[in-house]
């Protein structure tokens, strides 16, 4: 695994209020505890992770954290 999925899952698995090892890549993030602000929050943290704005037309589309890699 990627340093980038790794920080993006335990950045989940933050938000989420869960352990790490209970997040998985293809689990809809909303099964997770993730709402529609903790979305905006993890999509702030992907930004500053990779010096970029995140496409404002990906952000709707992302459903699980395969969405993101």
């Amino acid at each position: 695994m990627t340093v980038f999925k790794s920080e993006i899952i335990r950045k989940v698995a933050e938000l989420g209020e869960m352990e790490v090892h209970d997040v998985s890549e293809d689990r809809p993030l909303k099964d997770l505890g993730i709402d529609s602000l903790m979305t905006i929050e993890l999509v702030v943290f992907i930004e500053r992770m990779i010096h970029r704005q995140f496409p404002e037309e990906k952000m709707g589309t992302i459903r699980t954290c395969s969405d993101i890699f």
